[in-house]
């Protein structure tokens, strides 16, 4: 007996330092939301779905805007729109995130129409939030490394085939960077379909959450005590654009409404020229080098806001 304990104490250690270790030296590459877990509170925050995730890089918005005297650096904590739509559930996080003393950040939040929207309950009952078992929602520590209560509530969202291949790598202050995309046009057209099946699928099966809504004036209103307010509506290709103003018909007018309510500014990349400087590997993602540009023009219009 005491041969099987010894055996299994150096079993269950060895198997404890080998996930140690790949926690801290590949969990970038294993988990596309582990690493935004093992990172001090932030001081400027990006708040979204994927399209913020891809298309925001903090050490961009860090360079471009440092010389505004703001609480700097930026972290990125945008995850999916099935992980991370706006609501009760997101703002708690993005709290314990925050550090708490910081008056004087900047925050901007990616937004579109399928964040503040729910599925349509079939019996007409309560709303049904789909992000209530999902991280960032079912973490209490946040900011540990290694976190471990991350990878036990949350082991199914890790990919270790990801230590080889290194497609994507989430970066430590957030921005996730995909090294993967369309080589031909026939792979660009098949992923941009499966994206608008899905969009279409929402439209289909989603509405409009009054809760959801009250959730984001609920967010403005405690992000302005700590900084600066910035929503952004990142740019897509005109089918998908479509698809969302059909689903929203008035999503840019309330938007602009709820920030002056709240004393935040509202930047829609969707418009005017400039659009055509953007292009997306599937409808809706910016690739690395227009996740970089992207950056660099959301920095230029905070600036000419703050008039630096």
């Amino acid at each position: 007996m005491k041969k099987f304990l010894i055996k299994a104490a150096i079993y269950s250690f060895t198997c404890f330092v080998i996930t140690s270790m790949i926690l801290i030296y590949f969990g970038g590459y294993v988990d596309f939301f582990y690493t935004k877990f093992t990172t001090p509170v932030a001081k400027s925050m990006i708040i979204g779905g994927s399209r913020s995730m891809q298309g925001l890089q903090p050490k961009i918005l860090d360079k471009e805007l440092q010389s505004l005297g703001k609480e700097l650096p930026f972290f990125n904590y945008s995850f999916t729109v099935s992980q991370a739509p706006i609501g009760t559930h997101y703002n708690k996080s993005i709290f314990k995130k925050l550090d708490p003393n910081t008056k004087n950040g900047i925050f901007i939040i990616s937004i579109t129409p399928w964040m503040l929207a729910n599925e349509i309950p079939d019996d007409g009952g309560e709303e049904i939030f789909r992000e209530v078992d999902q991280p960032p929602h079912n973490m209490v520590n946040v900011s540990m490394n290694p976190n471990y209560e991350y990878f036990l509530k949350n082991l199914s969202y890790f990919h270790f085939k990801g230590i080889f291949r290194q497609n994507s790598k989430m970066h430590k202050d957030g921005w996730l960077e995909q090294r993967y995309f369309p080589e031909d046009s026939a792979t660009f057209l098949s992923w941009k379909k499966t994206q608008k099946d899905m969009l279409l699928r929402f439209v289909d099966d989603y509405q409009v959450s009054k809760k959801r809504l009250q959730s984001l004036e609920g967010l403005l209103k405690s992000l302005k005590e700590h900084g600066k307010v910035f929503i952004v509506r990142t740019p897509i290709d005109d089918d998908f654009l479509e698809i969302e103003n059909t689903f929203f018909t008035d999503f840019d007018v309330y938007i602009n409404e709820v920030c002056n309510k709240h004393d935040a500014r509202y930047f829609n990349f969707n418009n005017g020229t400039s659009k055509l400087k953007f292009k997306t590997y599937d409808g809706h993602h910016l690739d690395k080098e227009g996740s970089k540009y992207f950056s660099k023009i959301v920095s230029d219009s905070i600036k000419s806001v703050l008039k630096v």
